[in-house]
């Protein structure tokens, strides 16, 4: 591969080759103005550290290049000092250009990926969809691109620092904008946001609850860091409650079972139909009860007896949830 790359140049950097240096050279100075405006010596000497031009070139030679690439169809305005003496290239005939059509298969792909409740993948296609409006065909196909998501009432330095204080793991007091209390202050440690129905949320510990909470971001008015030196309130020095869980697996959930920081396994016992018994330390119930479920049969749950209760009380809405769908 080495002695192709080096035979490439070789042959780029040989006269003896059927490029016509009239016609790269202007492909060339097009790409240059397509990266950003120049001015006329910024150009000459693009063109001689280029390889295959690799000599100096003339004024009139940038002139002329520029008036074909005018007559090919580009505009590029004329150097003057409100431009900073730069050629500045307006259009041209390579530019993307977007039909109503396209606008509204980009708007039914982003509906599509909110689905996914991947809001990380949601704020790099929106940056995306805000370079590409400036190709739109009219200013309300514009708009759509630009504020059309569900994500438009987010305040994201917010969100900023909501990521922030979750990877320092940091208490802070949180302005909330309650539908039931209206605005309340709230001793709040978030963990992680997460994407669910359109909606944003940010998960943590809510020493109002004394547990793991869910707040919605676009309801969040005020994130404050908890300077305990300014506190002497217990209420600021909260700490998440650890709860024991001891859970059985069998069949392919046990086989598949693998040990994190959180669970260990208690006990083997093969020859029983629950091969595994497992104990949890949690502090996220939401999260560990979804976990539970998610093994189906395969799980069988020992204590603590509340959280049992709270499973079967799960399982029975689900229940209900079903039956009701199918009678409609």
């Amino acid at each position: 591969m080495q002695n192709m790359n080096q035979a490439y140049q070789k042959n780029l950097n040989t006269d003896k080759n059927n490029i016509s240096k009239t016609g790269y050279r202007a492909l060339f100075l097009l790409l240059k103005l397509i990266e950003s405006p120049k001015t006329r010596d910024e150009i000459l000497a693009c063109l001689k550290d280029d390889p295959i031009i690799k000599t100096e070139q003339s004024k009139d030679t940038v002139t002329n290049t520029i008036n074909a690439l005018k007559k090919a169809g580009c505009v590029i305005s004329r150097p003057t000092q409100r431009t900073n003496n730069k050629y500045v290239l307006k259009s041209h005939p390579f530019m993307i250009s977007l039909s109503k059509e396209n606008i509204e298969a980009l708007l039914s792909l982003r509906e599509s990926i909110v689905t996914l409740n991947d809001w990380q993948l949601l704020v790099n296609l929106n940056t995306l969809y805000a370079k590409i409006a400036k190709y739109a065909p009219d200013l309300e196909s514009k708009n759509m691109l630009f504020f059309n998501h569900p994500l438009k009432n987010i305040n994201f330095s917010i969100v900023r620092e909501l990521l922030l204080h979750a990877k320092l793991k940091k208490h802070t007091i949180i302005t909330y904008n309650s539908p039931k209390y209206n605005e309340e202050s709230l001793y709040f440690t978030p963990e992680y946001i997460t994407l669910e129905n359109g909606k944003l949320y940010v998960w943590g510990y809510s020493s109002k609850y004394n547990n793991i909470s869910y707040l919605r971001i676009d309801r969040i008015k005020k994130v404050n860091l908890i300077n305990f030196l300014a506190y002497n309130s217990e209420d600021a020095k909260f700490e998440k409650p650890n709860i024991e869980v001891v859970y059985k697996l069998k069949g392919l959930s046990a086989m598949m079972f693998i040990e994190d920081e959180n669970e260990i396994i208690e006990k083997e016992t093969p020859n029983e139909e629950y091969s595994l018994t497992i104990k949890a330390t949690i502090n996220n119930e939401f999260n560990f009860l979804q976990k539970i479920l998610s093994y189906g049969t395969d799980c069988l749950l020992i204590s603590p007896k509340y959280f049992k209760e709270k499973l079967f009380e799960k399982i029975k809405a689900i229940k209900m949830e079903y039956q009701d769908d199918r009678r409609n």
